[in-house]
């Protein structure tokens, strides 16, 4: 049995509730998830689940599933939202043969959709190569299609080809997919992560360099899993810093406690087990990954980078200010104004809170 998924998502919704408030947000919600429903139902959609701001929907038919799509995104275009809040849908389609269980539908293809779904802009359709080639075949009239090349995308082996659907009332300008190559390569505000280990020099100078090597090695491959796990890209690897970039500030976070997690499964020499510290700031970001250095940012990253205690995740008030009203992400300690070196004022500072290790 061949079935088309398509998964969409609201673009920003925690922004639009800060801006709108609750009240405001939940009408908005209503409003998008009628839309939608009477898209996808005139189209023979399948709605498989509905989570937060987003939907699961299957269609027996690839061309159904881009009618939907198309027909959704339309309708969200022309409906009067409210002043200062605009309604900006991404979606995602994939053609596969998934297993049916009683519980629903499961498989690598599920998960393909959902991801090629994350890596859409707000009022963008992108679609795997799986789906775009039936809907080539079949020519489907005012439908057009881009092929956006090979992405990378979080989760899956191999990188997707992927494709962006438009048509009439629908804009075509978007940046790059949302992937951690285009965060890597996107100038803008970006937030920033540096690990350390704690008395590595201590270490290389008891083990000699060859013993220091091969661990280090390890602890490379740990902390770059846990980076790129949570859509982080690593900037710079030298001596026991892992230097990276991540679009959201959220996702440098969910790192930072994958990095200490991760560090716990390194099989460090007898009794020369090192500590982990974590810096996480935020700033403007040239989006060249070949010149790290360059960015202010940095600099200040590094500043904090020495306050941080063994063990300890050290989180910029910039990082902070960005995640404020975000609910979904780990939880910051208020660690009120230090002095960093070389800086004239006072900064404030937070602290992650994490868990056990």
């Amino acid at each position: 049995m061949t079935v088309t998924f398509l998964f969409s998502d609201i673009e920003r919704s925690t922004d639009l509730v800060r801006r709108v408030g609750d009240g405001a947000f939940a009408a908005i919600r209503a409003d998008h998830h009628r839309l939608l429903r009477q898209a996808f139902e005139a189209h023979g959609g399948e709605e498989v689940d509905t989570a937060g701001d987003g939907f699961f929907v299957a269609f027996g038919s690839a061309r159904d599933a881009v009618r939907a799509a198309v027909s959704a995104q339309q309708a969200l275009a022309a409906h009067a939202w409210p002043d200062g809040a605009p309604v900006r849908v991404r979606m995602g389609l994939h053609t596969t043969e998934p297993h049916r269980t009683v519980d629903g539908y499961v498989g690598l293809g599920v998960h393909r959709a959902a991801r090629i779904c994350d890596a859409a802009h707000g009022g963008q359709i992108l679609a795997s190569q799986a789906t775009a080639g039936i809907v080539e075949d079949a020519e489907l009239s005012g439908v057009e299609l881009a092929d956006l090349g090979e992405h990378s995308l979080k989760d899956l082996p191999r990188r997707q080809r992927l494709y962006q659907m438009t048509a009439p009332g629908l804009p075509k300008g978007f940046d790059r997919p949302r992937t951690r190559e285009a965060a890597a390569k996107t100038p803008g505000v970006a937030t920033f992560l540096a690990t350390d280990l704690v008395r590595w020099h201590q270490f290389v100078r008891r083990l000699g360099d060859e013993v220091s090597a091969a661990v280090v090695a390890g602890y490379y491959a740990a902390m770059t899993k846990a980076i790129e796990d949570a859509n982080g890209t690593v900037l710079e690897r030298v001596g026991d810093t892992v230097l990276a970039v991540f679009g959201q500030p959220g996702e440098a976070l969910w790192a930072a406690i994958g990095a200490r997690a991760a560090l716990a499964g390194i099989r460090w020499p007898a009794g020369q087990e090192c500590e982990l510290r974590i810096a996480v700031h935020s700033g403007r970001w040239s989006g060249d990954p070949r010149r790290p250095a360059a960015s202010t940012a940095l600099v200040r990253l590094h500043r904090l980078g020495q306050l941080v205690e063994p063990g300890q995740v050290l989180v910029s008030h910039a990082t902070a200010a960005l995640l404020e009203g975000d609910r979904s992400g780990p939880d910051l300690r208020d660690l009120g104004e230090r002095k960093v070196p070389e800086f004239d004022e006072p900064v404030h500072l937070y602290e992650l809170a994490l868990p056990a290790a």
